[in-house]
Formats: structure tokens, sequence, C-alpha cells
């Protein structure tokens, strides 16, 4: 577990999947997140699924949690290249847990994880440029704008301009605002 100022990240548990899979529900936030088609699934089958799951060192999901204790949502460190020592960041929030300042504090935890446990020295963050929520909370993690991916994404019907983000190693302050370890 990585505590930061508002929440901390740790292991995603069997118990945290049926609130999680309310973000799975919320479907306009699913297709704006993931590569990957939206296909309805229940609880049960996410459950079934995990249960199957093997732990891939190249794709890391971690529980946000509040340091209140509820659950706040999902971050994952993925597609870690070990060669290059790079990968990407992304996270979605519960509806509950939105407008609270969880997600740069979450943020600067999974770099701090990605940076400081697996040794990368680059993260890359991906997300709409209709997302301000997520560029508002890469820019106060300390992610600098990279360019834009014009038309990349197809979002409910229709192509979406991109915008990249990164952050070096040697550029990450640590998972406070402040800078302490």
């Amino acid at each position: 577990m990585l505590r930061g100022e508002k929440v901390l990240i740790r292991a995603v548990t069997k118990e945290d999947l049926v609130p999680l899979h309310r973000l799975h529900e919320d479907v306009e936030t699913v297709v704006g997140a993931t590569p990957t088609p939206w296909l309805p699934q229940t609880a049960e089958q996410a459950i079934a699924r995990y249960e199957k799951r093997e732990p891939d060192p190249a794709n890391v999901e971690f529980a946000v949690q509040a340091v209140s204790g509820e659950l706040a949502g999902i971050g994952v460190v993925w597609g870690v290249d070990t060669l290059n020592r790079n990968g990407h960041l992304g996270m979605s929030l519960l509806p509950e847990a939105r407008g609270h300042g969880y997600a740069p504090d979450a943020l600067r935890l999974l770099c701090d994880y990605a940076f400081r446990i697996r040794g990368l020295h680059r993260l890359g963050l991906e997300t709409l440029v209709t997302n301000t929520a997520m560029i508002a909370a890469a820019e106060r993690a300390g992610f600098r704008r990279e360019g834009t991916l014009r038309g990349n994404a197809w979002v409910a019907g229709a192509f979406v301009d991109e915008a990249l983000f990164g952050l070096l190693a040697a550029e990450f302050t640590g998972p406070r605002a402040g800078g302490d370890l």
C-alpha cells in the first residue's frame, strides 16, 4: 500500500469488484477511457474473470481508496516496457469520489510506484481532450502536455482528439504535493 495526502493505492480485492463494477456500467465513461469496445458484463462475470486472472507485471491495477476508508476508484500502470523503462497511467474514479482532489494524489502515488518501485524512466498519460478533469489532474501531478493525436479515439459514434502527457522520473517531485517521500 502506498499512502498520499488524500488517498492510498492498494491491491484490488474481490470485495472491491461489485462497487467498481459501477464504473463499467457508466457506459459514457468507459467508452471514453478504454481502447476496446464496451460490452455488457454482469458483476458476476467480472468476478469470474478476476478469479481466473494471472498477475501481469506489465499491467498492474490498484484500488484507489480515500484515507477515510471509502473506495474511490481504480488506477493502473499499464503497458510497462521493461527494456525502455516506460509505461502509462490510467485511472477512473467513482462518481461520488470525483471533485475531491483524489485524482492528482492518486496519479502521484501511481508515479511513485512506477518510478521508485519499478524503476521506470518515463510515464505517458493519454486522455480525451474533452476530459478536462483528467487533464487538470495530470497537470497538477506534474505531467507535461506533449501533443495531441487528432481524431485518434472512436467515442460514442464520433472521432475525438486525445491529449498526450508525459513525465520523466527526474521531473517527479514525489507522491505528495510538497515532494515528501
